[in-house]
């Protein structure tokens, strides 16, 4: 997320140790003394990577034993070492000065040192996989603690065993607990640089070295034999004296001024450069870059140019720059102090720089220095100050602070006011983003939208708050009914700023939607299939990756931080709440007739309508996509649905395009000639557009130019909408001008309306394609009309109408049985509403009318008994007449090879399909080709078989 292509350093304050502490080098336990004293926060690096290691090249498998890794063993080892030797190098100096050491002090130290490395090795005990896998950064924490605090208090407690009866002048006391306090502070200030900067963290260091101060002023080892008042008031006194300096010393150990004013003069070179002298324009820093052309010296090139202190074309002397280089490349891990909270001067001022040229380098460097040193200051500072430069981009960078790979949210808790004193100045927008963000991660989520709620002016502000809302209201609702009556809410307007979070919402929007239906739904089908989708929905909520950096690469569309972990715990409980109830899902009690939602006949409208998709579609790119309506013919076999597509294709096409929807058998023998045709017409076409048709007198006197002007009315006032008009049954305008009701230049008319306008199409629906139809009179203008063919349903579709035909259907089908109906029907639309009638109306009469007890889901044994019966051929009969109708027009020898291919399920050649019918190859062929062209029969592995296997029944059993 860089603002500008700059070229401000990328800091790495990291240790550059590499391998692993080992025993046997003595050069180790100076940095490990240098790691405790100067640089605490390398002890829990190492520890921490070192394990990483450890763990990557699988060498934790090859421990054994009690020691559950050779890393940690080896470290808690060398600080023994360590420890030991530092005290007894301490008790020599003591010794030096002509101060004695209590030997009960040492063996106390001692104890105290082995218990507390104990107590570190029982810690990577408990449950080894787990510490070497989930707890290596905190586990790495404590017992960092534990080797310093083991090490200082030690120290202090030797410096207390100087004090003795013969030596208790206050000169003495004064300089010894000045020390002891000292190295009090040290271990104090070096725990909080491994705790991290906070509230909590400080308040746990200062009563720390309070405690342990007052722990040491208690046991002083005076030896004082006299019990009289005075003697009494002079150890108080004493006492008294010793705490006060030993918390002065404290003071001391904890500021570390030693270690600020040791790299004072480095970061005063770095930050602050003042320079007057100019010299020639070869020894600018620009040119002096590319001489000698380092890395290290293009960084301090930055330095020195981005300091606001110094103009960037001021210019110095080349041995200057040189010197300044030299010092910075043998010294940039010493550039700033590790262990002082004592702000380093101009260290703002440089991070502002580098933050405003460059936000995504800029934060880097501000973790690198916190992460790495304890200046939390001016990172604060710096912070809170560009931030409040750039309100509107207040949640958006703060978001891009806890992104993957390198999440910072230690960054995210200081600009959050961890820290609230009055030194420092936080930027309110920032702070409560920061807070917003801080409590998600945490799962406080009403503390997070109230935070939000202050920014939601800012850019992304709202959005923030609307997430925090909904999932502290969707995580609060962990039962059932709580679920079902959750409210949906209202997205923000895009961009989005965490838009896969928005999409995990999403899913849970559907998974409401999902419980309402199993709460309220009767039918066990829509229940059933409603429990399975929204457990399906909240697996993939829970398994979304994990935080694993690599998981997240592999995963774009992962929920980000700190939503994930809300988003999956949501789920579980979701998931938890579902599962309470999964085996009541399918039990419904039926005790009254079921409804029978099957029609038998009649278009089916609403939900009821299912399975064309794929003539929706089609119907949708020559209507919507294309840039006029084009005119379509959607022909197909008797019963196949086509009334039921042009009665719903509006509700599909919304509100861009109107249908006139006209059935031309309404008509009737039309005595009045084409005008009472086109009064029909007109009479749908006003109740689509609102205008009124046309008077009757006009139409029938002047049928074609009046309604021609009608048109042409209506297209004036379409403005951005279209018109489809949908003429079902056009096989009537055939039989009309065949029996001479309308002259055949109707054809040649309704030509020149087609061409008319881009705004009106018309839409004829019937068993032909036009160039199909008789008479010559349809070849002018049919290559005007696109042709969509209206076929068997998919055995998908099929399942859908039978199983879920209305949202309170009460039965079921075992799933042979509803493979059965398919393979019976072959997906004939008519035929599978029919035999799911005669299902529902069976089971109505064996359990309402018979009395009888069954269980309500269709079996294959059902269905067999429902086709068997011979009424259901007499129902179906308006579908097996219209077909056997069928093939007696057009190619003459039809009916005879249906004849011929009934009685043979899998079908008959074509050589014994002419010995039987006894038609020579032409005419059988052509009869086969118009057969095939109106989906009756087809030729599957050299065989001609009869599509529908009840059709087939029908002519083999009836004809």
């Amino acid at each position: 997320m860089s603002d500008r292509n700059t070229d401000v350093p990328r800091l790495d304050l990291a240790p550059k140790f590499k391998g692993s502490l080992s025993l046997s080098k003595p050069i180790d336990y100076l940095r490990l003394l240098y790691w405790v004293f100067f640089f605490p926060q390398a002890l829990r690096w190492y520890i921490y990577n070192r394990i990483s290691i450890s763990e990557r090249h699988k060498n934790y498998k090859k421990d054994s034993g009690l020691l559950p890794n050779s890393i940690i063993t080896g470290l808690l080892l060398q600080v023994m070492v360590v420890i030991f030797i530092t005290l007894l190098t301490w008790s020599v100096i003591l010794k030096l000065i002509d101060f004695s050491v209590d030997a009960v002090h040492i063996s106390v130290g001692f104890f105290f040192t082995i218990w507390g490395c104990g107590m570190a090795l029982a810690v990577t005990l408990i449950e080894k996989d787990k510490f070497l896998s989930k707890f290596k950064s905190k586990t790495a924490k404590y017992l960092t603690i534990i080797i310093i605090g083991c090490l200082n208090f030690n120290l202090a407690n030797f410096t207390v065993s100087a004090i003795k009866e013969e030596s208790t002048n206050l000169g003495v006391i004064l300089i010894l607990s000045i020390l002891a306090g000292i190295w009090l502070g040290v271990g104090g200030i070096s725990t909080l640089a491994i705790l991290g900067v906070d509230e909590l963290a400080i308040m746990f260091v200062i009563g720390g070295v309070l405690f342990m101060s007052f722990t040491l002023c208690i046991s002083l080892p005076l030896d004082l034999e006299k019990t009289d008042f005075f003697t009494g008031i002079k150890s108080l006194l004493i006492r008294v004296v010793f705490f006060v300096t030993c918390v002065m010393g404290s003071c001391i150990g904890l500021l570390r001024p030693d270690n600020w004013f040791f790299t004072l003069p480095l970061t005063q070179t770095l930050f602050k450069i003042e320079v007057t002298p100019r010299v020639k324009e070869n020894s600018s820093p620009k040119i002096l870059c590319n001489e000698f052309g380092s890395r290290y010296s293009a960084s301090s090139d930055f330095l020195i140019s981005s300091s606001p202190h110094l103009p960037l074309s001021q210019e110095l002397p080349s041995d200057y720059v040189f010197e300044m280089r030299k010092s910075y490349r043998n010294h940039r891990d010493l550039l700033f102090p590790r262990v002082t909270v004592l702000p380093t001067p101009y260290l703002t001022e440089q991070l502002k720089e580098w933050l405003r040229q460059d936000w995504e380098t800029g934060i880097h460097n501000a973790y690198e220095i916190y992460t790495h040193t304890l200046q939390f200051i001016p990172v604060i500072q710096a912070l809170n100050q560009v931030l409040a430069e750039e309100p509107e981009q207040v949640v958006n960078r703060i978001a891009h602070l806890i992104s993957p790979p390198d999440e910072k949210w230690e960054l995210v808790r200081l600009i959050s006011g961890s820290i609230d004193t009055k030194f420092i100045k936080f930027e309110p927008n920032a702070r409560a983003v920061a807070r917003g963000f801080l409590r998600l991660h945490e799962q406080y989520l009403y503390d997070a939208w109230t935070a939000f709620d202050e920014v939601r002016s800012l850019p992304y502000g709202d959005e923030m708050w609307r997430i925090s809302l909904i999932m502290s209201i969707y995580q609060k609702a962990r039962k059932l009914n709580d679920i079902a009556a959750l409210s949906i809410y209202r997205s923000p307007k895009k961009p989005w700023l965490r838009e896969h979070t928005w999409k995990a919402i999403g899913s849970l929007y559907e998974i409401i939607g999902d419980i309402q239906i199993i709460q309220n739904s009767s039918s066990r089908s829509a229940r059933a299939f409603a429990l399975s989708h929204a457990l399906g929905e909240l697996k993939n909520l829970r398994d979304r990756p994990d935080g694993e950096l690599k998981n997240l690469r592999d995963q774009p569309d992962a929920v980000p931080q700190p939503e994930r972990e809300i988003v999956r715990k949501i789920a579980w409980d979701w998931s938890q709440a579902i599962l309470d109830v999964a085996s009541e899902v399918g039990n419904v009690s039926i005790t009254e007739r079921v409804r029978n939602p099957y029609v038998v006949g009649d278009p089916v409208e609403g939900n009821l309508f299912v399975g064309r998709e794929d003539i929706l579609k089609q119907l949708k790119e020559v209507w919507i996509l294309s840039q006029h309506l084009q005119s379509v013919v959607i022909y197909g076999h008797r019963r196949m649905g086509k009334t039921s597509i042009l009665l719903n294709v509006a509700e599909s096409l919304g509100s861009q395009v109107k249908v006139a929807y006209v059935n031309l058998l309404r008509v009737g023998d039309s005595p009045q000639g084409v005008g009472e045709v086109l009064m029909a017409i007109s009479d749908e076409i006003s109740d689509a557009v609102k205008i009124p048709p046309p008077a009757d007198a006009d139409l029938l006197n002047l049928p074609y130019r009046t309604f021609e002007r009608y048109l042409k009315q209506v297209e004036a006032n379409l403005s951005e909408t279209g018109l489809i008009i949908a003429l079902d049954e056009f096989e009537k305008i055939e039989k009309l001008i065949e029996k001479g009701k309308i002259d055949s230049d109707f054809m040649e008319v309704l030509r020149g309306m087609v061409q008319m306008s881009p705004k009106i199409a018309f839409a004829l629906a019937g068993l032909h394609t036009l160039d199909e139809m008789t008479g010559d009179y349809s070849h002018p203008f049919f290559a005007s009309f696109i042709n969509i063919k209206v076929s068997f349903m998919e055995s998908a579709a099929t399942r859908q109408i039978l199983a879920n035909p209305h949202e309170d259907f009460l039965l079921d089908y075992a799933p042979k049985a509803l493979s059965a109906i398919y393979g019976w029907t072959a997906g004939q639309p008519y035929l599978v509403q029919l035999v799911g009638f005669q299902l529902v109306r069976r089971y109505n009469e064996q359990v309402f009318d018979m009395g009888n007890s069954r269980d309500p889901v269709f079996t294959v044994e059902d269905v067999r008994a429902v086709i068997n019966n011979p009424e259901f051929f007499q129902r179906g009969s308006y579908y097996f007449d219209g077909v056997w109708g069928q093939a007696a027009r057009g190619a003459p020898g039809q009916q005879e090879v249906l004849r011929a291919i009934a009685p043979h399920p899998e079908g008959l050649d074509i050589n014994t399909l002419a010995e039987v019918t006894g038609m020579n190859e032409t005419n059988l062929q052509q009869a086969l080709n118009s057969l095939t062209r109106h989906d009756v029969v087809l030729e599957m592995d050299g065989k001609w078989q009869i599509i529908v296997q009840l059709f087939r029944v029908w002519v083999d059993k009836c004809i």
